[in-house]
C-alpha cells in the first residue's frame, strides 16, 4: 500500500463517489475503479459495496480499515509539518466538524483569523448535527469538533458558556414575569429542540422531580420560532442560538442562571497535529473570554 492508494480510499469515503474522488485526485472514473480493485486484491478483502439502488457503502471491515487509513494520513501529515517547521514554515491541514449554530456563530471568525495567521494551513469544514460531529470524531473523519456534553468519549477544552433562555409568544402570561424558573414551566407545552437540547432540558426538569410536557420536537430553531408565533408552545434555547426574534416572539432568562457548555473536542489531545493545535488555540483566544 502507498499513500496515493490510501488517500484514494479515504476520498471515496468522504465524497461517497468514485467519480468525485477521481476528480479531486485528477483520476478518471475507470482508473479509480481499477485502483480500488487492485487495492482490494492486495488486501484480500472487499472494502466497498456498490449498488444501483443504495449507492456506495463500505463493508464492516472497510469501515474499520478506513479508521486506520485516516490515522496513517494524519501521521504522514505530521511528518510534513515537522519538516516545514524545521524550514521555518507553517503548513498543515485541519478538518473541523461543527453543528449548525457553531458554523454560523463561531467557525467563520476562527477560519478568517487562522487564514490570516497561518496562511499555509489548509482548512476543511463539515457541518452536521451534534451527534454527527461526535461520530465523525470517533471514526476520525474530522480532526476537531465543536460539541456539547455529554462528551466523555473525547478530550475536550471549554470554548464558552451559552445562557439558556425561554422563548414564548408576547401574549403569554409568563412574559409578565421578570424571570422564569423551571417549576413555572411544568404545565406548559414544550417545543423541544433536538441536537443536544433534549438531555439538558430533561435534566433541568429532573432537578425539580418534574417531567417536561413535550408537545413537539424540532430539528431547527426556525421551526420552533414559527410554532411559537402561532401560539403552539414555548421553547428553551440559548442566547447565541438566536440571530434575531421574529414579531411577537420574546424571551425571558431562566433563573437561577443556566448555561449550555460549548466545547472543543478531539479524540486524543496528545495526538493532535500542529494545525489542529493552532485551531484550538485560535478558537479559545477568540471566544473563551467572551461573556455568554
Amino acid at each position: 500500500m502507498n499513500k496515493s492508494q490510501i488517500e484514494l480510499i479515504v476520498r471515496i469515503s468522504e465524497t461517497g463517489s468514485f467519480t468525485k474522488a477521481g476528480e479531486e485526485l485528477h483520476m478518471t472514473q475507470p482508473a479509480v475503479s481499477r485502483a480500488v480493485a487492485n487495492i482490494e486484491t492486495e488486501l484480500g478483502t472487499k472494502l466497498i459495496k456498490r449498488d444501483k439502488k443504495n449507492g456506495l457503502s463500505f463493508t464492516d471491515i472497510g469501515e474499520r480499515i478506513l479508521i486506520t487509513f485516516r490515522t496513517i494520513l494524519s501521521e504522514l501529515q505530521k511528518v510534513d509539518e515537522l519538516i516545514a517547521a524545521e524550514q521555518g514554515l507553517e503548513i498543515g491541514k485541519v478538518h473541523i466538524g461543527a453543528y449548525r449554530t457553531a458554523c454560523t456563530r463561531f467557525i467563520p471568525k476562527i477560519i478568517r483569523t487562522m487564514e490570516s495567521q497561518y496562511p499555509g494551513v489548509e482548512i476543511k469544514l463539515s457541518e452536521g448535527s451534534v451527534d454527527q460531529v461526535k461520530e465523525w470524531l470517533r471514526s476520525k473523519c474530522i480532526d476537531v469538533g465543536i460539541i456539547i456534553p455529554p462528551d466523555k468519549d473525547f478530550d475536550t477544552v471549554p470554548l464558552m458558556k451559552d445562557q439558556l433562555i425561554v422563548l414564548m409568544h408576547s401574549s403569554h402570561s409568563l412574559y409578565q414575569k421578570e424571570t422564569i424558573s423551571i417549576p413555572d414551566l411544568q404545565d406548559e407545552d414544550i417545543i423541544l429542540g433536538r441536537g443536544g437540547y433534549e438531555v439538558q432540558v430533561h435534566d433541568l426538569f429532573n432537578e425539580y422531580n418534574l417531567t417536561p410536557k413535550v408537545r413537539f420536537e424540532v430539528n431547527y430553531i426556525d421551526t420552533g420560532l414559527s410554532m411559537i408565533q402561532e401560539g403552539l408552545g414555548i421553547t428553551i434555547t440559548t442566547k447565541k442560538n438566536i440571530w434575531s426574534l421574529p414579531d411577537q416572539v420574546v424571551f425571558r432568562e431562566l433563573k437561577p442562571d443556566k448555561f449550555r457548555d460549548i466545547k472543543i473536542a478531539v479524540r486524543d489531545m496528545k495526538d493532535t497535529s500542529k494545525a489542529t493545535g493552532a485551531f484550538i488555540q485560535t478558537a479559545r483566544t477568540l471566544f473563551t473570554q467572551e461573556d455568554a
